[in-house]
Protein backbone atom coordinates (compact mmCIF):
# COMPACT_ATOMS: atom_id res chain seq x y z
CA UNK A 1 0.00 0.00 0.00
CA UNK A 2 1.22 3.21 -1.06
CA UNK A 3 0.57 5.95 1.38
CA UNK A 4 0.52 9.76 -0.13
CA UNK A 5 -0.55 12.96 1.45
CA UNK A 6 -1.93 15.73 -0.74
CA UNK A 7 -2.93 19.32 0.87
CA UNK A 8 -5.56 21.46 -0.69
CA UNK A 9 -7.19 18.29 -2.16
CA UNK A 10 -10.67 19.85 -1.91
CA UNK A 11 -11.09 21.51 -4.88
CA UNK A 12 -8.60 22.95 -8.09
CA UNK A 13 -5.11 21.71 -8.82
CA UNK A 14 -4.92 19.42 -5.59
CA UNK A 15 -8.46 17.80 -6.11
CA UNK A 16 -7.10 16.89 -10.13
CA UNK A 17 -3.75 15.59 -8.61
CA UNK A 18 -5.73 13.20 -5.96
CA UNK A 19 -8.33 11.98 -8.69
CA UNK A 20 -5.13 11.49 -11.30
CA UNK A 21 -3.18 9.26 -8.36
CA UNK A 22 -6.44 7.23 -6.90
CA UNK A 23 -5.68 3.88 -7.86
CA UNK A 24 -5.70 0.52 -6.32
CA UNK A 25 -2.85 -0.24 -3.58
CA UNK A 26 -2.55 3.51 -2.74
CA UNK A 27 -4.15 5.45 0.20
CA UNK A 28 -4.30 9.05 0.12
CA UNK A 29 -4.63 11.36 2.88
CA UNK A 30 -6.71 14.46 1.74
CA UNK A 31 -5.98 17.80 3.45
CA UNK A 32 -7.78 20.46 3.32
CA UNK A 33 -9.14 23.83 5.13
CA UNK A 34 -12.77 22.91 3.74
CA UNK A 35 -14.49 19.44 3.60
CA UNK A 36 -13.39 17.30 0.98
CA UNK A 37 -15.69 14.12 1.43
CA UNK A 38 -16.51 14.91 -2.29
CA UNK A 39 -13.31 13.93 -3.70
CA UNK A 40 -12.57 11.37 -1.45
CA UNK A 41 -15.86 9.37 -2.66
CA UNK A 42 -14.22 9.93 -6.19
CA UNK A 43 -10.83 8.75 -4.93
CA UNK A 44 -12.52 5.52 -3.57
CA UNK A 45 -14.46 5.21 -6.61
CA UNK A 46 -11.09 5.25 -8.74
CA UNK A 47 -9.88 2.16 -6.70
CA UNK A 48 -7.78 3.76 -4.26
CA UNK A 49 -8.58 4.75 -0.41
CA UNK A 50 -9.01 7.81 0.96
CA UNK A 51 -8.80 9.40 4.50
CA UNK A 52 -9.90 13.06 4.94
CA UNK A 53 -8.34 15.95 7.44
CA UNK A 54 -9.40 19.32 7.40
CA UNK A 55 -6.45 20.66 9.07
CA UNK A 56 -5.98 25.02 8.21
CA UNK A 57 -2.88 24.94 7.40
CA UNK A 58 -2.11 28.69 7.90
CA UNK A 59 -2.25 28.17 11.33
CA UNK A 60 0.99 27.06 11.36
CA UNK A 61 1.50 26.78 15.32
CA UNK A 62 -0.86 24.23 15.11
CA UNK A 63 0.90 22.25 13.01
CA UNK A 64 3.17 20.05 14.97
CA UNK A 65 -0.16 18.21 16.38
CA UNK A 66 -2.80 18.61 13.93
CA UNK A 67 -0.64 16.83 11.13
CA UNK A 68 1.04 14.46 13.69
CA UNK A 69 -2.44 12.91 13.50
CA UNK A 70 -2.07 12.54 9.85
CA UNK A 71 1.30 10.95 10.03
CA UNK A 72 0.23 8.84 12.63
CA UNK A 73 -2.31 7.32 10.51
CA UNK A 74 0.36 5.77 8.09
CA UNK A 75 1.37 2.47 8.13
CA UNK A 76 4.99 2.09 7.60
CA UNK A 77 4.67 -1.25 8.38
CA UNK A 78 2.87 -1.92 5.35
CA UNK A 79 3.76 0.42 2.61
CA UNK A 80 6.74 1.02 0.39
CA UNK A 81 5.90 4.00 -0.48
CA UNK A 82 5.75 6.98 1.70
CA UNK A 83 4.89 10.61 0.12
CA UNK A 84 3.70 13.58 0.74
CA UNK A 85 2.56 16.69 -2.18
CA UNK A 86 2.93 20.19 -0.60
CA UNK A 87 0.16 21.58 -3.16
CA UNK A 88 -1.84 24.12 -1.02
CA UNK A 89 -1.20 27.38 -0.94
CA UNK A 90 -2.57 31.44 -2.49
CA UNK A 91 -2.32 34.30 -4.00
CA UNK A 92 -4.39 36.61 -1.87
CA UNK A 93 -4.09 39.86 -1.43
CA UNK A 94 -2.62 40.70 -5.04
CA UNK A 95 -1.75 44.34 -4.72
CA UNK A 96 1.63 46.25 -4.11
CA UNK A 97 3.39 45.76 -0.52
CA UNK A 98 2.13 47.87 2.15
CA UNK A 99 -1.57 48.62 0.66
CA UNK A 100 -3.26 45.82 2.01
CA UNK A 101 -4.26 44.37 5.76
CA UNK A 102 -0.80 43.24 7.59
CA UNK A 103 -2.57 39.58 8.67
CA UNK A 104 -3.44 38.89 4.94
CA UNK A 105 0.28 39.16 4.28
CA UNK A 106 1.17 37.68 7.62
CA UNK A 107 -1.26 34.61 6.33
CA UNK A 108 0.45 34.59 3.02
CA UNK A 109 3.17 33.64 3.95
CA UNK A 110 2.09 31.22 6.36
CA UNK A 111 0.36 28.89 4.08
CA UNK A 112 2.69 29.30 0.90
CA UNK A 113 6.14 28.86 2.90
CA UNK A 114 6.52 27.46 6.72
CA UNK A 115 3.14 25.52 6.43
CA UNK A 116 5.37 23.60 3.67
CA UNK A 117 8.67 23.74 5.45
CA UNK A 118 6.97 22.70 8.54
CA UNK A 119 5.16 20.01 7.03
CA UNK A 120 8.14 19.03 5.71
CA UNK A 121 10.33 19.08 8.64
CA UNK A 122 7.63 16.78 10.82
CA UNK A 123 7.66 14.33 7.73
CA UNK A 124 10.89 14.10 7.57
CA UNK A 125 11.64 14.00 11.23
CA UNK A 126 8.66 10.83 11.25
CA UNK A 127 10.12 8.89 8.23
CA UNK A 128 13.69 9.65 8.11
CA UNK A 129 15.37 6.13 9.24
CA UNK A 130 12.04 3.97 7.73
CA UNK A 131 13.94 1.96 4.43
CA UNK A 132 11.47 2.36 2.38
CA UNK A 133 10.82 5.17 -0.92
CA UNK A 134 10.05 8.37 0.26
CA UNK A 135 9.20 11.74 -1.75
CA UNK A 136 8.32 15.17 -0.95
CA UNK A 137 7.34 17.40 -3.89
CA UNK A 138 6.84 20.67 -3.73
CA UNK A 139 4.02 22.75 -6.13
CA UNK A 140 6.53 25.57 -7.44
CA UNK A 141 5.83 28.91 -9.61
CA UNK A 142 7.61 30.53 -12.28
CA UNK A 143 7.17 33.68 -10.37
CA UNK A 144 9.57 32.37 -7.92
CA UNK A 145 12.14 33.17 -11.00
CA UNK A 146 11.13 36.70 -11.37
CA UNK A 147 9.36 39.77 -9.53
CA UNK A 148 5.90 40.50 -10.51
CA UNK A 149 4.04 43.86 -9.51
CA UNK A 150 1.52 42.76 -6.95
CA UNK A 151 3.06 39.18 -6.13
CA UNK A 152 5.98 40.58 -3.64
CA UNK A 153 4.56 37.80 -1.29
CA UNK A 154 4.13 35.04 -3.95
CA UNK A 155 7.10 35.56 -5.60
CA UNK A 156 9.43 35.83 -2.57
CA UNK A 157 7.77 32.79 -0.53
CA UNK A 158 7.86 30.60 -3.82
CA UNK A 159 11.77 31.12 -4.51
CA UNK A 160 11.83 30.04 -0.83
CA UNK A 161 9.85 26.94 -1.21
CA UNK A 162 12.69 26.21 -4.66
CA UNK A 163 15.41 26.86 -2.26
CA UNK A 164 14.11 25.03 0.60
CA UNK A 165 13.90 22.20 -1.72
CA UNK A 166 17.04 22.20 -2.93
CA UNK A 167 18.46 22.90 0.51
CA UNK A 168 16.91 19.61 2.18
CA UNK A 169 17.88 17.43 -1.22
CA UNK A 170 21.66 18.25 -0.20
CA UNK A 171 21.37 17.06 3.57
CA UNK A 172 19.39 14.25 2.48
CA UNK A 173 22.05 12.76 0.40
CA UNK A 174 24.41 12.07 3.45
CA UNK A 175 21.47 10.19 4.93
CA UNK A 176 21.20 6.36 4.78
CA UNK A 177 17.38 6.63 3.62
CA UNK A 178 16.86 9.65 2.42
CA UNK A 179 13.90 11.77 1.50
CA UNK A 180 13.85 12.69 -1.94
CA UNK A 181 12.69 16.33 -2.68
CA UNK A 182 11.90 18.30 -5.91
CA UNK A 183 9.62 21.07 -6.99
CA UNK A 184 7.35 21.02 -9.99
CA UNK A 185 6.29 23.89 -11.80
CA UNK A 186 2.87 23.47 -13.26
CA UNK A 187 2.97 26.74 -15.52
CA UNK A 188 -0.11 28.68 -16.37
CA UNK A 189 -3.39 26.37 -15.33
CA UNK A 190 -7.28 27.33 -15.88
CA UNK A 191 -8.12 27.11 -12.05
CA UNK A 192 -10.28 29.16 -9.88
CA UNK A 193 -6.95 31.26 -9.39
CA UNK A 194 -6.58 31.95 -13.01
CA UNK A 195 -10.14 33.56 -13.13
CA UNK A 196 -9.04 35.81 -9.72
CA UNK A 197 -6.27 37.28 -11.47
CA UNK A 198 -8.35 38.33 -14.64
CA UNK A 199 -10.83 40.29 -12.64
CA UNK A 200 -8.07 42.39 -10.76
CA UNK A 201 -7.79 46.38 -11.53
CA UNK A 202 -4.68 46.90 -13.26
CA UNK A 203 -3.28 49.10 -10.03
CA UNK A 204 -2.77 46.27 -8.15
CA UNK A 205 -1.85 43.76 -10.99
CA UNK A 206 -0.59 45.12 -14.22
CA UNK A 207 0.02 42.48 -15.94
CA UNK A 208 -3.76 41.50 -15.59
CA UNK A 209 -3.97 41.76 -19.76
CA UNK A 210 -1.72 39.23 -20.20
CA UNK A 211 -3.60 36.86 -18.09
CA UNK A 212 -6.67 37.37 -20.23
CA UNK A 213 -5.60 36.76 -22.91
CA UNK A 214 -3.31 32.97 -21.83
CA UNK A 215 -6.78 31.99 -21.17
CA UNK A 216 -7.55 32.49 -24.86
CA UNK A 217 -4.72 31.80 -27.00
CA UNK A 218 -3.66 28.12 -25.26
CA UNK A 219 -1.05 29.26 -22.54
CA UNK A 220 -3.27 27.84 -19.77
CA UNK A 221 -3.89 24.02 -20.04
CA UNK A 222 -6.71 22.14 -18.57
CA UNK A 223 -5.50 21.12 -14.93
CA UNK A 224 -6.09 17.24 -15.34
CA UNK A 225 -3.47 17.47 -18.07
CA UNK A 226 -0.86 18.92 -15.49
CA UNK A 227 -1.84 16.78 -12.77
CA UNK A 228 -1.26 13.92 -15.13
CA UNK A 229 2.54 15.00 -15.69
CA UNK A 230 2.85 15.65 -12.05
CA UNK A 231 1.41 12.36 -11.04
CA UNK A 232 3.85 10.41 -13.32
CA UNK A 233 6.95 12.33 -12.15
CA UNK A 234 5.92 11.90 -8.54
CA UNK A 235 5.30 7.78 -9.21
CA UNK A 236 8.63 6.96 -11.62
CA UNK A 237 11.29 4.96 -10.31
CA UNK A 238 13.54 7.81 -11.44
CA UNK A 239 12.82 11.01 -9.70
CA UNK A 240 14.37 14.37 -9.84
CA UNK A 241 15.64 14.68 -6.51
CA UNK A 242 16.88 18.38 -5.94
CA UNK A 243 15.76 19.60 -8.93
CA UNK A 244 13.10 22.44 -10.11
CA UNK A 245 11.36 20.74 -12.76
CA UNK A 246 8.07 21.90 -15.26
CA UNK A 247 5.47 20.73 -17.02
Amino acid sequence: MQEIIITGASRGFGRHVALKLAKTGRRLHLISRSESADTAAQVIEHGAEAKTWRIDLSQTAKLEKTFSLVLDAIETEETDFIGLINNAGTLNPVGPLGKYDTEEYRSHLELNYVSPAVLTHLFVKRFQKSPVTKRVLFVGSGASQRPIHGWSHYCSSKAGVDMLAQTIALEQDSMDHKVETAVFNPGRIETDMQELLRTLDKEDFPLVDDFIASAKDGRNLPPGQVAEKLVSLFTAESFPHGEITGR
